[in-house]
């Protein structure tokens, strides 16, 4: 049996490493955090499917370096880690996107039962500015999404896209503690309006029997 040799990388090789590590591990923090919020906990197959490809890459890198495959060209490693962490970048940008289609459809199921009402009064801020902010969230994200380049990690824009995504979370989180008080303010608007049909129905009842027993009077 040949001896195994020890792995090395270049320092080139090893930064490639790292950086698509770091990238997979925040891709692996999205993922369950969409499988809390996403009560069938679907996952996205596109996903998948990149950090498939990436594992692919890493695989093909490995052959290489272990020499369970003939040496390939200079520079192969390196390109091929580059390759890996493209699929892990774009596996990145749709888990953000997934998520953020998630939040949105669940702030607007949590809220669909709830009158304008309630919702303002139990949720002073969000005509003024919840509402108003998550079209402007959609716009960014757009942008941010046509000008992904595959080819490249942006940081700054995904950080950004990140960004967007946190606060759209927090907005869910705000929206979900606050639907005990929408529960109990449309409780209590029931009961006060099945109070006042009561209040308006006698007074109706009573208004008109004394005209009947006025008019039995006049007779």
């Amino acid at each position: 049996m040949d001896e195994i040799q020890p792995l090395t990388f270049n320092v080139g090789e090893t930064e490639k490493i790292k950086e698509t590590v770091e990238l997979y591990l925040f891709v692996k923090e999205l993922l369950i955090y969409n499988e809390i919020i996403d009560p069938d906990s679907y996952t996205f197959p596109q996903v998948i499917n990149e950090l498939r490809n990436a594992y692919d890459h890493f695989n093909r890198v490995l052959a290489e370096k272990l020499k369970i495959v003939d040496e390939r060209e200079d520079g192969y490693s390196i390109e091929t880690l580059n390759k890996a962490l493209g699929h892990v970048y774009r596996a990145c940008y749709d888990s953000l996107d997934w998520i953020s289609v998630n939040v949105k459809e669940e702030l607007i199921n949590e809220l669909k039962p709830y009158s304008p009402t309630a919702i303002k009064e139990v949720i002073p801020n969000y005509y003024s500015e919840i509402s108003t902010s998550i079209p402007k969230y959609e716009r960014r994200i757009t942008e941010l999404k046509a000008r992904k380049d595959i080819s490249s990690v942006n940081s700054e824009d995904l950080i950004e896209f990140a960004g967007i995504v946190k606060e759209l979370s927090e907005i869910r989180q705000q929206i979900r503690d606050s639907l005990g008080g929408l529960i109990d303010y449309e409780s209590k608007r029931k009961k006060e309006t099945t109070s006042t049909d009561i209040k308006n129905l006698l007074i109706g009842f009573f208004s008109g029997l004394i005209l009947v027993l006025i008019g039995i009077w006049l007779t």
